[in-house]
């Protein structure tokens, strides 16, 4: 019988588990995760078959194999892994930046195994905390998948058909492609949530404008609920991206400083208006699902892991396949 192990038994983890599960399957799911916690609460939610608290072990029998983990332990993980992962194994992650983790495989994975990057978008996921995992957390969700320029079409058909199980709509982007759309949609509000905020409480007058601060101040200034170290990071590994779009933004204000020394009314309501009808657009478009169509690879075999799985018969990457 297959395997597929996941690393990493948070909210995405054990969502994802959760979601397998649900399927008329013939694989069994192995968990683990460092925080033995967090294995005996997937296990107690019925996310996963079995745990193994060592890494390689839980590993070296697996077909696939999903890390749902923060972006600084991938690489470690690809290191950890790198001789006893099974020939022919496909595998993903689901980290926010998709460009470190792709050079991460490229430098620590085996030729013989299969690594297409993946990272499911879910605006509201950070209102959750792991004990809300629910095999319905990605139903109408996009899910990127940024499959290297050698992926087998194999391992990616496998990778869709993965995000299709579990409700999720496939969005295909380059790692290049979805870490610039990343720093607008991610690094870029991150970064002015804690630019904002810093400037604002340095300020001589900062004892009585928390004073007036409200929902609004509040709203502006909320961060994601990680570390320092986790929002540093989320910044400064997309730092290429982000410069650009900061001085997108600096121009932008520059405009608006302009037409208020100007005293131009009438640009600043049209400025508003604008923004608020696109807003309101993004909103309907998130609620409702209702995207534009993205790129689609097409799918040569609609089956799932039943018909998919064992891909050690795929050999090396195609690129360094050898030739007769």
């Amino acid at each position: 019988m297959s395997q597929i192990t996941i690393i990493g038994l948070g909210l995405i983890g054990t969502s994802i588990g959760l979601g397998l599960k649900g399927l008329d399957r013939d694989f069994v799911i192995m968990g683990h995760d460092r925080d033995h916690a967090a294995m005996k609460r997937a296990a107690r939610m019925g996310a996963v078959d079995k745990t193994h608290w060592n890494l390689i072990a839980a590993c070296e029998e697996a077909d696939m194999i999903i890390l749902a983990i923060p972006l600084d332990g991938i690489a470690p993980t690809f290191e950890a892994i790198k001789r006893d992962v099974k020939r022919g194994c496909l595998l993903m992650d689901t980290a926010p930046l998709k460009r470190p983790v792709a050079q991460a495989a490229e430098m620590h994975l085996p030729d013989t195994v299969h690594f297409v990057g993946s990272h499911p978008i879910l605006p509201h996921a950070e209102a959750f905390q792991a004990q809300d995992a629910s095999p319905a957390l990605f139903q109408d969700a996009l899910w990127a998948l940024c499959p290297s320029h050698h992926a087998h079409p194999d391992a990616v058909n496998l990778a869709t058909n993965l995000v299709q199980s579990l409700g999720a709509k496939p969005y295909f982007l380059t790692p290049e492609e979805h870490d610039g759309l990343a720093a607008a949609a991610v690094s870029l509000p991150t970064l002015i949530s804690g630019a904002f905020m810093h400037a604002v409480s340095q300020h001589a007058s900062w004892r009585e404008i928390r004073k007036m601060a409200g929902a609004q101040f509040e709203q502006v200034t909320a961060l994601p609920d990680f570390d320092a170290e986790a929002l540093a990071r989320m910044v400064f590994d997309n730092r290429d991206n982000v410069v650009t779009w900061i001085e997108s933004l600096v121009g932008e204000l520059e405009r608006w400083r302009a037409a208020l020394q100007a005293e131009d009314e009438a640009i600043l309501r049209t400025w508003f208006e604008a923004a608020q009808q696109q807003r309101a657009q993004w909103l309907k478009s998130q609620k409702t699902g209702d995207w534009e169509p993205a790129k689609r690879i097409p799918l040569e075999q609609p089956g799932f892991l039943s018909r998919m799985l064992g891909l050690g018969g795929m050999g090396r990457r195609r690129n360094q396949e050898k030739q007769p």
